[in-house]
């Protein structure tokens, strides 16, 4: 990407450039560069628009120019990936002690249809053979994916499977962690932003943290909750 000068440097139509040129198809990509576009162009934003111009003006032309846009753009994937996610699994949404007992009570409902399937004829479920590649995919998925045991295909009942999936569903209810200081949206963004910035800024420019969060995320932010969850992100990662 060809960058201006530093000298002649324009944090936003840089801003935009940088987005108009990533921002291409699919249309996901494209949707979510307009909203990228619509943040930087809030009245609340231009002060910071304007402080990192400065310091881009400023800056070694052996050093990149710091955009604000690339970092809203992964935040605003994350969020939207995040509720695409909460309509298609609404437990997702639960606490920590919720998610636990749904788990527990959908591995209770198997173990039982499991034993009731056993009283009478039941269907046989054919299994794909055993593939390296998928069993390691898996290991990235909550749930394993059940396969066959072996190098060939085999067909079993269904009762095996019922209570296959039990058992995974009780090692995701065992696994799930404590309530954790982050998680929403809003604070996702905040620790992220203010971590970002401390980083590459040498400021965490929390008050500009909390405006930024506020476009975004419609939730009131002010500095001292972006303060309060730095503080935890720096003690949780």
């Amino acid at each position: 990407m060809r960058i201006t000068k530093s000298r002649d440097f324009d944090q936003l139509a840089e801003e935009r450039r940088w987005l108009h040129e990533f921002g291409r198809p699919p249309r996901q990509l494209t949707a979510c560069a307009e909203r990228v576009e619509q943040v930087l162009a809030c009245p609340e934003l231009r002060n910071f628009l304007r402080v990192l111009e400065e310091r881009n003006r400023n800056r070694s032309k052996r050093v990149s120019p710091f955009l604000l846009g690339p970092h809203l753009f992964g935040i605003i994937q994350r969020i939207e990936a995040r509720q695409d996610n909460l309509q298609r699994m609404p437990a997702l949404d639960r606490s920590p002690a919720e998610l636990r007992a749904h788990f527990q009570a959908a591995s209770v409902k198997a173990k039982a249809l499991a034993r009731l399937v056993r009283k009478a004829p039941q269907p046989h479920i054919a299994l794909a053979a055993r593939d390296d590649v998928r069993e390691a995919f898996s290991l990235f998925s909550p749930c394993p994916t059940i396969q066959s045991p072996n190098e060939r295909g085999a067909i079993v009942p269904l009762d095996r499977l019922l209570d296959e999936a039990a058992a995974s569903l009780d090692l995701l209810a065992k696994n799930i962690s404590r309530p954790r200081a982050r998680g929403s949206d809003q604070s996702e963004a905040a620790g992220f932003l203010a971590t970002t910035f401390r980083k590459a800024l040498k400021k965490p420019y929390h008050s500009e943290v909390a405006t930024i969060v506020q476009v975004l995320t419609g939730k009131v932010t002010d500095e001292d909750y972006v303060k309060k969850i730095e503080k935890r992100w720096g003690g949780n990662r």
